[in-house]
């Protein structure tokens, strides 16, 4: 587990969340996914110049995430700082500008409940989804 997350991680695996039983094989002390989250829900795709409303899922959120994360870069870049490069130390780093997801939990794979979601860092949501408000100033 890389050491800008590492604080973060053991805070949730000690947070007396409902966590899947460890007989399941996780590793506790590997390095953590995920690291952000985005809302990934209700978009409408263009192809071939068709609309495709309702797709959902990681190949919505990444490019919204990545999205934000060029705006923070050109909003630096216009006041004369330099890009973000590397992020994850800067995630873990500024986890009150995230907004943190606090409930639900994940599901499948034979987890039972899943991975609950819990204030701070979790194995569902990460540091949360990207506040641009907050971000952009940092």
């Amino acid at each position: 587990m890389p050491a800008y997350q590492s604080d973060a991680v053991h805070s949730y695996l000690s947070s007396g969340a409902s966590l899947p039983p460890r007989s399941r094989g996780y590793n506790v002390s590997g390095r953590a996914y995920p690291d952000i989250a985005a809302q990934a829900t209700g978009f409408t795709v263009v192809s071939n110049r068709i609309p495709e409303p309702g797709v959902a899922g990681t190949s919505c959120a990444s490019p919204t995430a990545a999205g934000v994360i060029a705006l923070l870069n050109d909003a630096r870049l216009q006041a004369g700082q330099s890009p973000l490069g590397f992020l994850n130390p800067w995630i873990y780093k500024n986890l009150d500008k995230w907004n943190d997801i606090t409930t639900g939990a994940s599901s499948g794979c034979d987890m039972g409940d899943g991975w609950p979601a819990a204030k701070g860092w979790d194995a569902v949501t990460g540091a949360g989804t990207p506040n641009y408000k907050k971000l952009v100033v940092v």
